[in-house]
């Protein structure tokens, strides 16, 4: 299943409203926002990359039940209304929140034009017996999480998306500082938080036991397409530790020793800790949705480059969906504008550019000659060479 369409917004009437939609069509604001499967949100410095990323990122939270409105709400983000379409192999599911200051006013829930879900009017679809029932339940608590696989099985899409999307934050330390104390008690999904980069030591011993040589043949492949000619990888004790820990270490070509994690450099383990995960992902055939915020952030730029050639390879053909966003204009020359979804700022508003919504002005770019990043920094993407004019 995958995150088709979206329209977002948070404090939506107030003096600090802020939205997510796709461009203005003849003059009008409130259009969707087209996601394909993979996708590169690029902007100017503070124009709301990392904002709608994690705008994703809490809807996945509330859909698993990871985290409540009122924990949203105690952080400042209690009001906010979510529109979303995903498709689901043909089926499209429809799905929308509103919440204002921690309280739900709004949940309804359609899927193939059906129904399933209406909050306001207290309806909820019963499978059983064919018909809506009235149903009551806490107004911070989402209807979705009183999922049963008997009576409300239309409920477990929204729930697996949420609970398997991955959210990987580039310029971060990606698990750099996390260790295992025990590789022994990782033995299913449910040790380890999938969803979260930080946990990169678990879901390699999961990959290893589950998989074996498959596994880690694959992130050696993966490492060596990015240059790091790394020639095997595993958990191990770590060495002049202050504590017992476990940690991931590799072995280079060109050194004798294992490194661990602590001594690799920055750039090299964030390759790695995203490699490791996202080839659990495919290979446990987990349909999800990966966030990467800041892809390339710490590489060099043939590295950068390569590593995103090889994301977009590995997922072309699985059920994974990838969100990156960019800051780096080297990386930006190199992804294909097909991918791009180019965020205009506006007062209250991220407005959104990109292939679906404005073929004729991506096709047109082409014949100008220029890089990609001149794309976003003479603003082509808004009217193409009527703007040029």
């Amino acid at each position: 299943m995958q995150l088709k369409q979206i329209k977002f917004s948070r404090f939506k009437g107030e003096s600090n409203e802020w939205s997510i939609e796709g461009k203005p069509q003849n003059g009008e604001f409130g259009q969707w926002l087209s996601f394909s499967q993979m996708n590169l949100i690029v902007g100017k410095n503070a124009s709301g990359k990392t904002k709608t990323i994690d705008a994703i990122r809490h809807i996945a939270d509330l859909l698993s039940g990871d985290i409540q409105i009122s924990r949203l709400n105690l952080l400042g983000y209690g009001t906010a209304e979510y529109q979303l379409i995903f498709n689901d192999n043909g089926s499209l599911i429809e799905y929308y929140l509103d919440y204002k200051n921690g309280e739900i006013i709004d949940e309804i829930l359609i899927i193939d034009n059906q129904e399933k879900l209406n909050r306001a009017k207290s309806k909820l679809w019963y499978e059983e017996i064919g018909r809506e029932l009235t149903f009551e339940i806490d107004n911070d608590i989402l209807a979705v999480s009183k999922r049963d696989k008997k009576q409300h099985l239309f409920f477990e899409k929204l729930y697996s998306w949420g609970k398997n999307l991955n959210h990987y934050r580039f310029g971060s330390q990606l698990g750099k500082d996390a260790f295992l104390k025990d590789v022994n008690v990782i033995r299913n999904d449910d040790e380890v938080d999938l969803k979260d980069g930080d946990e990169v030591t678990g879901i390699f011993v999961l990959g290893k036991n589950k998989f074996e040589n498959l596994y880690i043949d694959a992130i050696l492949d993966d490492m060596k397409s990015i240059s790091y000619d790394i020639e095997k990888i595993d958990i191990s004790l770590l060495n002049n530790f202050p504590r017992s820990g476990y940690g991931l270490t590799v072995r280079e070509a060109d050194l004798k020793n294992m490194t661990d994690q602590r001594e690799m450099s920055q750039g090299m383990f964030r390759a790695l800790s995203l490699l490791v995960q996202l080839n659990y992902s495919l290979l446990s055939k987990i349909p999800s949705c990966i966030l990467i915020d800041d892809i390339g952030e710490g590489l060099d730029y043939d590295r950068a480059k390569s590593l995103i050639d090889l994301i977009i390879e590995k997922v072309k053909y699985s059920s994974v969906q990838i969100i990156m966003t960019t800051n780096d204009r080297f990386v930006m020359n190199k992804i294909p504008l097909e991918y791009w979804s180019v965020i205009q700022r506006v007062p209250n508003k991220c407005l959104f550019y990109n292939y679906q919504n404005s073929t004729e002005t991506f096709k047109e770019f082409e014949y100008t000659g220029l890089s990609n990043f001149d794309f976003l920094a003479s603003e082509f993407y808004i009217e193409g060479f009527e703007n040029e004019g």
